[in-house]
């Protein structure tokens, strides 16, 4: 019998468009000649699954299992294809942790800390990685554009603490354009975090751990013709 597999897809942020861009992908590839597959749709409104005739079924949270054309469907494991929250700060991981399913993605804690900007920062600075000089801004504590341009140099780059996708973030050349950041990135988290720009090139190096080894894959360099990889690029 092949193994019943949860593809979770959408999000409770504004990166769930991601989610679905990369969902398209991910089945694409996925062998459905070796696993059952159901696409979950995990929204602020529900978690679903839509069958081929279009209608659509509550997942049933308790024991993240669902009832579709007369099976009770309880999942073997689950791919995570969400980008954002709830699928990449931990949430969902520790959900599963507790229903026992394994997943795809790294660990709850190991999600919830990478997922936080801020957090990942000082990790990486007390492993005595060189970080760029930061500030980390709250919603409830306003700090002028001046203070932080009297502590950081130009450029500077402003971003939500939580999210990514590049979405919410900004490249501030002029002290008069970080205003505007500020209200950018506020507008998806009320964290932010404000890093001095560092030159030089970025690479990428994706990871992941089988039952029985772990595999680097090869590395990519993030190439763009824009002022910085954005969403948009």
């Amino acid at each position: 019998m092949k193994p019943s597999i949860a593809f979770v897809t959408g999000g409770y942020s504004t990166e769930s468009v991601i989610s679905y861009k990369s969902a398209v992908t991910i089945e694409k590839n996925i062998d459905i000649d070796k696993f059952n597959v159901y696409k979950i749709d995990i929204t602020p409104g529900g978690w679903w699954y839509e069958s081929t005739d279009g209608t659509k079924t509550a997942v049933n949270k308790d024991d993240f299992s669902l009832i579709t054309d007369g099976k009770h469907i309880r999942f073997d494991a689950v791919l995570i294809g969400i980008h954002g929250t709830p699928g990449e700060d931990g949430r969902l991981q520790g959900y599963f942790d507790l229903m026992g399913l394994p997943y795809t993605s790294c660990d709850a804690a190991t999600s919830a800390l990478t997922f936080n900007k801020r957090y990942t920062v000082a990790v990486a600075a007390f492993a005595g990685i060189r970080v760029a000089k930061s500030m980390h801004l709250f919603s409830h504590t306003p700090v002028s554009p001046e203070t932080i341009l009297n502590e950081l140099k130009l450029p500077l780059f402003v971003k939500p603490n939580n999210g990514g996708s590049s979405i919410g973030m900004s490249k501030v050349n002029k002290g008069e354009e970080l205003a505007v950041a500020l209200d950018k990135a506020f507008k998806e988290d009320n964290q932010i975090l404000i890093e001095e720009y560092i030159s030089g090139r970025e690479f990428t190096v994706g990871v992941f751990k089988t039952t029985k080894e772990i595999i680097v894959l090869p590395i990519t360099e993030v190439r763009t013709d824009k002022d910085f990889f954005d969403f948009e690029a």
